[in-house]
């Protein structure tokens, strides 16, 4: 069959890679679409992310969706359209046992060594981590229900956001999940900065009540200007690098919270110690997500939280390299990229 190769930095290929055979539990699926996440981007750039890296040509891409073409003994019929959890606990270690299977001690990771990932025609994965969708969703935007059960549990691990004044540090398709989930759950002010003016275009359209572009204006400065002086509630940093996590601890409230989704390339944060103790402030970090697909599908289907206007640009297979390349460079307003098989 074919898939996208990444062959080292800046060079991914379509090559022909064996099929799978899926294992008991697990059903064939027929990839229709893969988008591209900002941790495929460290990989196709840097050659890890936060230190995990290949040593050997490798399939990249954990945000997909398909179709069901062999149910192999399960209860997914053939035909059914689905998306994937790329990450497959062993429902045994001490973590599960705490139903924090994102946290697992042995995780499968589709796209993480040694499992190679999603961008070929087929690939087999468990059916228990694969989710119908409702036929209204489109196969081409459904791989963005990854990265929103992401913001979904962000959200949970702040503190309730209702009347809530937020900060969304970083406009990328998690952060503008976020964004929307902060509205969702009744927060009276979402604040949304970026440096890139399309990405705050799509901010304004999906919800944000203020945008703020940090190439032209301080952001704490900024937020304190919005809010009265007070700062926010809770702040969600959803950029990668590590000013975007200073700017989030200057624009909370003492006692407010800050939630770290964004991976920085340097793999290293420095903070002020008196900054988070004179203020008793709350710093949390989001793995992944947990055990949220239903929840997030829900959402969309019912309308509340909207996937298209994210999805920004699709490439077909064979224009792989392209789509990397604008998704490192962010231009042309792109924010998901879709690869179809």
């Amino acid at each position: 069959m074919r898939a996208v190769i990444q062959h080292g930095i800046h060079d991914v290929r379509v090559g022909e890679w064996p099929p799978p055979s899926p294992s008991a539990g697990e059903v064939l699926i027929r990839v229709r679409s893969v988008t591209i996440c900002a941790s495929d981007v460290h990989v196709f750039a840097e050659g890890n992310v936060g230190g995990v890296s290949w040593d050997e040509p490798f399939v990249p891409g954990h945000e997909a969706s398909g179709i069901v073409e062999d149910s192999n003994g399960t209860d997914l019929p053939i035909g059914t359209p689905v998306v994937l959890d790329p990450a497959a606990s062993c429902g045994a270690c001490d973590m599960c046992e705490r139903g924090l299977y994102h946290l697992c001690r042995n995780l499968r990771f589709l796209d993480l060594p040694p499992v190679h990932g999603a961008m070929r025609e087929l690939v087999a994965w468990p059916a228990d981590r694969t989710f119908a969708i409702p036929n209204a969703v489109e196969l081409v935007e459904a791989p963005l229900i990854e990265p929103l059960c992401i913001g979904v549990h962000a959200l949970e691990l702040a503190s309730r956001p209702e009347g809530a004044a937020v900060l969304v540090a970083g406009c990328g398709a998690i952060g503008l999940f976020t964004l929307q989930l902060a509205k969702v759950r009744g927060a009276a002010t979402v604040i949304a900065t970026d440096l890139i003016p399309e990405r705050l275009a799509v901010a304004r359209d999906i919800g944000a009540d203020v945008t703020i572009d940090v190439s032209e204006a301080d952001p704490v400065e900024a937020v304190a200007e919005q809010t009265g002086g007070r700062g926010v509630d809770i702040a969600f940093e959803s950029a990668g690098p590590p000013e975007a996590l200073e700017q989030c601890l200057g624009a909370v409230r003492p006692a407010g919270e800050v939630i770290v989704i964004g991976i920085p390339s340097e793999d290293e944060y420095r903070v002020r110690a008196s900054e988070l103790r004179r203020r008793e402030l709350t710093l949390r970090f989001v793995r992944r997500q947990n055990e949220n697909y239903a929840e997030a599908i829900g959402l969309v289907r019912d309308g509340r939280v909207r996937l298209g206007p994210l999805l920004t640009h699709r490439f077909p297979m064979e224009r792989a390299q392209e789509a990397f390349e604008l998704a490192e460079r962010k231009g042309e307003g792109a924010i998901r990229i879709a690869v179809l098989p």
